[in-house]
């Protein structure tokens, strides 16, 4: 019988300390962005591209890792997107030698898929900054190996070599941006909420401001740089965009903390919040979230 008990003290204690999650950690830009409109929207990018940032990174429209670790299974990684490219000559030739314009934002980029111990290193530059934010979910051992198992295959499908445009939805086999690619570990585990919606920045971009081939057009950069009036509309020829924004993902950790800590409403969440140095950190409970089964591809 004293066997029997602590073999179940035992299990007890185990399955309290072993946990499954996903973590997004979303840093924002240095000076922020302007989503107002063609102008604020490029000069902000522009200003923030010629700050100099924490390490050899700057993140000049912001950048998102997601980081899983399934103790169920000793698995523990790290993935991100970004371009081959380290420097800024490719973006500058599109820009004032291809005449793209704001088409930048629909390219198609060599990409690299960040791993593991270069994501790590770049993490612990920022750690207790203002600039990083951290959301972790407790997941199911089903959730978390299904996100790792995508992870795999995405990689073994070659599609870390697609670093796309902010339009690209990595399950569609576009490729990816750095928060799309997070949001669609969310995607595949079974995690979404409508109050994620709030991350995304919705625009009608005027065709007239697209450059490359999306258009056709080439677009003098004086267009975008030299009148600050231009504006987002949809009453002229447009693109629709639906981008998932780190920023707005930052700021949404920001918020949600300040409800945690404030005892206000908290909406859905069963949520916890704390703090290092300047990080803000949410933790959120879905282990009772249904696992999706089936493909990962759309």
């Amino acid at each position: 019988m004293k066997k029997i008990s602590l073999a179940v003290l035992l299990a007890l204690i185990a399955s309290s300390v072993a946990a499954d999650e996903i973590k997004l950690h979303f840093i924002r830009s240095p000076l922020g962005i302007s989503w107002r409109g063609p102008w604020s929207f490029a000069t902000s990018a522009i200003r923030n591209s010629l700050v100099r940032g924490h390490g050899s990174r700057t993140y000049p429209i912001g950048h998102v890792f997601v980081e899983l670790k399934c103790d169920s299974t000793g698995t523990h990684i790290f993935r991100g997107m970004t371009s081959e490219s380290t420097g800024t000559d490719v973006e500058r030739n599109l820009i004032f030698k291809k005449r793209y314009g704001l088409g930048i934002i629909f390219h198609t980029y060599a990409g690299k898929l960040e791993k593991d111990a270069s994501i790590a290193a770049d993490l612990s530059v920022i750690e207790g900054s203002a600039r990083l934010g951290e959301l972790a979910i407790d997941v199911s051992p089903e959730s978390c190996a299904r996100m790792v198992s995508y992870a795999e295959e995405f990689e073994e499908l070659g599609y870390g070599k697609l670093y796309s445009g902010l339009q690209a939805d990595p399950l569609k086999r576009e490729g990816a941006g750095c928060s799309a690619f997070a949001v669609s570990f969310l995607r595949v585990g079974g995690l979404m909420d409508e109050d994620f919606n709030s991350w995304k920045q919705v625009i009608d971009i005027p065709k007239r401001f697209v450059g490359g081939p999306l258009t056709g057009y080439r677009v003098n950069p004086l267009k975008l740089l030299g009148n600050p009036f231009n504006r987002w509309s949809n009453r002229v020829p447009h693109i629709n965009l639906a981008a998932w924004d780190p920023e707005s993902m930052h700021r949404w950790v920001s918020q949600m903390y300040h409800r945690v800590t404030e005892e206000a409403d908290r909406g859905n969440w069963e949520a916890d919040a704390s703090r290092d140095g300047d990080t803000l950190k949410v933790r959120l409970d879905m282990r009772q979230r249904e696992t999706p089964v089936g493909p990962f591809w759309i």
